[in-house]
């Protein structure tokens, strides 16, 4: 099948800027490339290497890029259209030059070029004593809860960052007896991750169908449908009730636009746990979270990346 590659080049400061447009028109699921993540690695990383391949050094000398993928057809190019606005917008906004060319690019490919070859670099991963998280197509054995994971189209392998901070706080947690609710779930890994911590139960939203879909199959995967549940839509626009812990790995301008809202659905002393904000906003973020009536219980931050737990006051 056929699918519309598109590249954006950006820099390092413009990756959580051209995050945040392309997941303001629908798009959750793409990969960025970032060169100075790779500058750090070759700067604290190559010493436990004895080799490092000839493609990746050239990755040092390359700019910072996001792709994303769209379906041939006209609701796909609606979509393009749209990013290709909202960059526009972007790059007049950007007085200093920060956020790269902010050029866009596409091309079309075989699904069968890319669909697989990303698996070689998802393995099993140990999140502190009490989980670990298996692609679904790896047979591991071990004695501690396993969540097996086909991510998909959808974010959420728990190898980045964000998430995996995000699963560390929730193992953390006692979620015995209480409900989760999980927004911008992705792949569905925080949400069937804390109902196999002990949660009663989980749910998640997404406004990416092809999310929900994702999140849906490992729920079956993993034999979780009658304590998870999932639905496409606008963030909180369908939750109902309230729920002891609230978590949402999505970017600090959407988080920021949450927190009001989420505030309102999380029980008296509620856990309120989240990340996708780059280290250079974390006080930022925190400050609006503690306005909203939360009490900041710790920041934790891993190459770039912060996580936020609070709790409601």
């Amino acid at each position: 099948m056929e699918y519309k590659l598109t590249v954006i080049n950006t820099s390092s400061i413009g990756i959580e800027h051209v995050s945040n447009v392309l997941i303001s028109v629908g798009i959750a699921g793409f990969e960025v490339c970032d060169s100075e993540d790779f500058n750090e690695f070759l700067k604290t990383k190559t010493p436990a290497y004895d080799y490092i391949d000839d493609t990746l050094i050239q990755l040092s000398n390359q700019r910072s890029v996001i792709k994303f993928y769209t379906a041939l057809n006209e609701q796909g190019e609606e979509i393009i259209q749209s990013v290709q606005k909202a960059l526009y917008q972007l790059k007049n906004d950007d007085c200093d030059n920060l956020y790269g060319t902010l050029e866009m690019t596409t091309t079309v490919v075989d699904d069968s070029d890319w669909k697989d070859n990303w698996k070689q670099f998802y393995k099993p991963i140990v999140i502190g004593q009490r989980l670990v998280v298996c692609p679904a197509w790896e047979n591991f054995q071990t004695d501690k809860p396993l969540l097996k994971i086909d991510p998909g189209m959808a974010f959420g392998t728990g190898s980045h960052e964000t998430t995996s901070l995000c699963l560390e706080y929730l193992s953390e947690e006692k979620l015995i007896d209480k409900n989760v609710l999980d927004v911008g779930c992705g792949s569905g890994i925080l949400s069937q991750a804390a109902v196999l911590l002990g949660a009663n139960s989980a749910c998640g939203c997404d406004i990416d169908g092809a999310a929900v879909s994702c999140a849906l199959s490992n729920a079956k995967l993993n034999r979780l449908e009658d304590k998870v549940s999932y639905y496409q839509g606008d963030l909180l626009e369908k939750i109902t009730g309230k729920y002891e812990v609230v978590v949402a790995n999505i970017v600090a301008d959407i988080v920021k636009a949450l927190t009001r809202d989420i505030a309102t659905v999380i029980a008296d002393n509620g856990i309120f746990i989240s990340s996708g904000i780059i280290k250079e906003r974390a006080d930022e973020v925190a400050d609006f979270i503690s306005s909203a009536g939360f009490e900041i219980i710790e920041i934790r931050e891993r190459r770039g990346w912060v996580a936020i737990r609070a709790r409601k006051n």
